[in-house]
């Protein structure tokens, strides 16, 4: 059974599709998190950004620990690595726990993707490579897209710590199958040398990178913090290239990139995975914060977009060999470009989200067109240590990808709720002087709205969890205003003449229509 590709690929399979569900899976859950934790969602924000800065820093270095040391007993010890963070994430009770377990869930993460991709690749021959490819790069496109939709589903019904309690069954069963087809002694293993420095350098050149992209915009960009990050990325990736063309045993052979193939798969994977990224980030908040469905609710919405990843990746793969490869990558590219022009133009009426469907199903066939094309070039014929560095930087490429998707579009929405809120504040400060109110009180109430919306200098705090007391008109007041309305009327002729029982009548009138217009004002200022 050892090494027979159909029982070992169902194996890697499990691994890759928990690890990059993972990329996205928080994306949907955060609210209900933020509410558990009573935390900021710009905070939280950081349980998707350090899985996905460690793992974009540690692909390329495990890559090459795990020909030194073992491949399958290294995919291995990230399964059970990524169980742990599962596990730990699922209990945690405060946002520091959970970025700590989220960090070991990446490291996992980092050993089980291109290992287990090169594994499979290793054990193939040269007529079943591009169905190995097809199999686990479309395992991953599909689970970064179910990730949204799935926890939603899980969230629901049994709560957003199931989410990641959901990984260790699957893991158990795949840590308990693993040894019986694929041999954890006697394996081959590459006598080279780790390249520390350029492992270094490039854990420097991404983690910098990914923390300038993508807390550049509260920073701000040009901050002397955020200047700093992507100075330190560039001097240490000019350094890595360098070191690279000059050292005996480098971390990546450079003659990867001589391959006008891999060089196109490359840029191809990374622009797909970022439009990808931009969809699965902004969509669930634009379902479950603008619209107001529940996370069930967006999760049925986004699944046909899953769903047209899983069957453009298995469609384009096997026609592949038939089809011009430039041809399909081009034409996913359109239709891409064609879903986020649908989705700049989303007219949702009655909660009718149609067209938000349809434009996700032409970005999910077209990013399938993409990176089942793409995978499939940046294998080529690679064998050995070239082909686990194709698969590294591929990883790489793909993680970048995303990583610039959170900073652009996190940015783009961070501002779009700052003009929202700037406008629902001139438009109440419109309201307030309106009013009858005198000078004094306008300003407090001003005051008062100024201060709901500006109690949290970041536009993606929780202000939810913010009490603020609403505005009463006090008994006192009423009377007084009553009386200032009563007198007015009751002075002028012929009023001046009634009987007192009239006139006891008229002012209760009168104080009954000045108490309703009050509270229309008190219901108009207060939430």
């Amino acid at each position: 059974m050892k090494n027979n590709l159909k029982y070992v690929l169902p194996v890697l399979v499990i691994g890759n599709l928990l690890c990059m569900m993972d990329v996205s899976i928080m994306t949907i859950v955060l609210p209900e998190i933020q509410s558990a934790f009573n935390n900021s969602l710009s905070n939280l924000s950081w349980a998707i950004n350090i899985y996905t800065i460690i793992f974009a820093a540690l692909i390329i270095p495990f890559g090459k620990l795990a020909e030194k040391f073992g491949r399958n007993k290294f995919v291995l010890i990230g399964l059970t690595i990524f169980g742990i963070g599962s596990f730990l994430t699922g209990i945690s009770s405060n946002l520091t726990f959970m970025l700590m377990s989220r960090a070991i869930q990446s490291i996992g993460a980092a050993i089980i993707i291109p290992t287990s991709m090169v594994i499979g690749l290793e054990i193939s021959n040269q007529n079943n490579r591009n169905k190995v490819v097809a199999v686990l790069r479309g395992v991953q496109g599909l689970a970064v897209a179910l990730g949204p939709a799935i926890g939603g589903i899980v969230a629901q019904y049994w709560g957003w710590r199931w989410v990641f309690f959901m990984n260790i069954p699957l893991l158990i069963l795949d840590l308990i199958i693993f040894p019986f087809v694929l041999p954890l002694t006697n394996e081959k293993k590459y006598a080279n040398h780790i390249d520390w420095l350029g492992s270094l350098l490039s854990i420097i050149t991404l983690t910098t990178l990914s923390l300038g992209l993508i807390k550049g915009n509260n920073w701000g960009w040009t901050s002397q913090t955020t200047v700093t990050l992507f100075t330190s990325a560039l001097l240490a990736f000019i350094l890595f290239i360098w070191l690279e063309n000059k050292i005996k045993y480098p971390m990546i052979n450079m003659k990867l990139f001589k391959n006008r193939n891999f060089n196109g798969a490359g840029l191809s994977l990374l622009l797909s995975n970022f439009f990808l990224g931009g969809f699965v980030i902004l969509i669930p908040t634009f379902l479950t914060k603008i619209h107001n469905q529940n996370e069930m609710h967006a999760a049925l919405l986004i699944t046909p977009y899953s769903l047209a990843v899983m069957f453009s990746v298995i469609i384009t793969s096997l026609l592949i060999k038939k089809l011009n490869k430039r041809l399909l990558v081009g034409s996913g590219f359109l239709l891409i470009a064609w879903s986020y022009y649908q989705l700049a133009n989303l007219k949702i009426i009655n909660n009718n989200f149609n067209s938000l469907i349809f434009a996700g199903i032409t970005l999910g066939i077209g990013y399938g067109m993409i990176v089942a094309t793409a995978n499939i070039l940046a294998v080529s014929d690679f064998h050995g240590d070239i082909l686990t560095a194709s698969q590294s930087v591929a990883n790489v490429l793909r993680q970048v990808g995303i990583v610039l998707a959170i900073a652009i579009f996190m940015t783009i929405l961070s501002n779009n709720i700052s003009s929202a809120k700037q406008n629902t504040l001139d438009y109440g400060y419109k309201e307030v002087n309106a009013t009858t109110l005198n000078r004094v009180s306008k300003q407090r109430v001003k005051t008062k709205l100024r201060n709901r919306f500006n109690s949290n200098t970041n536009t993606t705090s929780n202000t939810n969890n913010i009490k603020y007391k609403d505005i009463h008109i006090s008994k006192y007041k009423r009377k007084k205003i009553t009386n200032t309305v009563y007198f007015k009327k009751i002075n002028n002729p012929p009023l001046n003449k009634l009987p007192d029982s009239t006139r006891i009548k008229i002012k209760s009138k009168i104080a009954k229509i000045v108490n309703q217009k009050l509270n229309i004002l008190e219901n108009k200022i207060n939430p």
